[in-house]
């Protein structure tokens, strides 16, 4: 079993170039049916963000698959060092919302909102937090998972 410079084996790299492979066609479609859509008269969000939520929806879908696939973290990776930097990632991430809501804070959200009837950022918002708590959930079962496998 050859590694290479990342530190994944063979069957891991294949694995998550099979994903990624696979994720980035079905970006390209999501893509190009939004496109289709645009052109009939159909727009679920406004530009920029509907183009930002099919872009970080196949993304998530990516880290979901490699993670799940064992095809994310090197065999000799701590899953230690996972789960931490995905909890200081959730809080970093807190800390900017607060510090933009404060920098910001003389602009009203609802007022916004209601002027142009744009969502997008709130949107955005959502997926980018349950994006993060997936990928920590998921850190979180597979470190338990392999403490499992080397007690058996």
């Amino acid at each position: 079993m050859r590694i290479n410079k990342n530190g994944l084996d063979e069957m891991q790299r294949e694995k998550r170039n099979s994903i990624g492979n696979q994720m980035f066609l079905l970006m390209f479609y999501a893509l190009f049916l939004d496109f289709g859509l645009y052109g009939v008269g159909i727009r679920w969000l406004n530009y920029p963000a509907n183009i930002m939520v099919i872009i970080m929806v196949c993304m998530g879908i990516y880290l979901i698959r490699t993670i799940a696939a064992n095809a994310y973290l090197p065999p000799k990776a701590q899953n230690r060092k996972a789960v931490i930097s995905l909890i200081i990632a959730i809080a970093f991430s807190v800390i900017v919302a607060i510090a933009s809501f404060n920098l910001f804070g003389n602009l009203s959200v609802q007022s916004a909102v209601e002027d142009t009837n744009d969502n997008s950022a709130l949107i955005l918002f959502i997926i980018s937090a349950v994006g993060l708590l997936i990928s920590l959930i998921i850190a979180i079962i597979k470190r338990v998972n392999d403490k499992n496998d080397s007690d058996d």
